[in-house]
């Protein structure tokens, strides 16, 4: 029993000392993009409008769909970065001149007022998370499983000591 506590005990040891940034970096994941393109007025949907993002860094581009009655357009599967936003219209063509983050794994999003010889108007911005992470997620990721390895650690060697228990060698009168 000693010897196999001792085993457990190097091997929970050994697998806390390995670099655990490298298990906890995942793979760049996608986000999405999503939001009205309304008229000068800021009220009325453009219809058939086209938003083009293209990758700062990379310069890789993406598309959307042309704009339903509603002015509505969907970007997804775009990878994380930071992105400039066009958008084309039967009216012309409009560019922005600050950039949109998109973060992997959520849905960002950005509707705009198109003012012809201006730049476009953001109307409203906002992001949110497309997944809610639970006790369970926590537990599968690297973090989790070095906190379960810890636990099974401390309990092997408390009984590993409550086994040899010795008499303290310090005498209190």
């Amino acid at each position: 029993m000693k010897k196999i506590a001792v085993v457990m005990l190097i091997a929970a040891f050994a697998v806390l000392t390995l670099p655990v940034r490298e298990l906890a970096a995942a793979a760049p994941g996608s986000g999405a993009l999503t939001g009205h393109i309304f008229n000068e007025d800021m009220r009325t949907p453009v219809r058939n409008a086209v938003v083009m993002l293209r990758n700062i860094t990379t310069l890789k581009e993406y598309e959307s769909e042309p704009t339903d009655p509603d002015g509505l357009y969907r970007i997804p599967g775009i990878e994380e970065g930071r992105y400039v936003m066009g958008v084309k219209d039967p009216s012309g063509s409009y560019n922005f001149h600050y950039s949109i983050l998109i973060k992997p794994d959520a849905l960002a999003k950005l509707s705009v007022a198109m003012k012809p010889g201006d730049s476009p108007v953001r109307l409203q911005q906002s992001y949110s998370g497309n997944k809610k992470r639970t006790i369970g997620e926590f537990f599968k990721s690297p973090a989790g499983i070095v906190t379960v390895l810890a636990a099974v650690e401390i309990t092997l060697f408390a009984l590993v000591l409550a086994e040899h228990a010795e008499p303290s060698p310090v005498i209190i009168d």
